[in-house]
């Protein structure tokens, strides 16, 4: 469930980018992004992924601000493709992204284990991989071949698989160790 409350800002983002001009949209999306931090600001850990993704939707509104047509444009590119540079950074840098949660799921005893660090590891790179698609996604239209019908589909898609694999995956490697 705490994956799935991180990522509710981008799922928020995807439907209300559908519905709803740009700049409000990436509104509605900051606010469940601020909705996400409330457990930091009411003195609880805050997921380092929370505070990136809200940084880029913030960064990506204040662009509507300042420049609506290449925003109108661009800004999905900026919160997604920000998001898959993240990913791939966190694990160059030895922090995959999802060691976070598994900090509050595994024994502290666990963390440095290897198959711990591998199943962070590929997490990360599942998720930085779901969020190049979705740049590439977010991409001009007049640019990419998809149907639009396929192209509203597939963030839902990738995102709800990406949740089920982030689920599946550690039980999976576990048992298979």
């Amino acid at each position: 469930m705490a994956v799935f409350v991180s990522f509710l800002p981008v799922i928020v983002l995807m439907a209300a980018s559908r519905l709803l001009p740009r700049r409000t949209a990436l509104l509605v999306s900051l606010i469940s992004a601020a909705a996400t931090l409330a457990p930091w600001a009411l003195g609880g850990p805050a997921k380092q992924f929370s505070l990136v993704l809200g940084a880029l939707i913030a960064a990506g509104f204040v662009w509507t601000l300042v420049h609506e047509a290449s925003a109108e444009r661009w800004s999905g590119l900026l919160v997604t493709g920000g998001i898959a540079l993240y990913a791939f950074a966190t694990i160059a840098l030895g922090h995959p992204f999802a060691e976070q949660w598994a900090h509050e799921r595994v024994p502290e005893s666990q963390w440095a284990h290897p198959l711990t660090i591998h199943i962070v590891t590929t997490i990360t790179a599942v998720w930085g991989a779901i969020y190049v698609v979705l740049a590439l996604n977010t991409y001009p239209r007049e640019r990419w071949r998809l149907p639009s019908s396929a192209r509203a589909a597939l963030p839902v898609v990738l995102v709800v698989a990406g949740i089920a694999f982030t689920s599946w995956y550690p039980g999976y490697a576990v048992a298979n160790h």
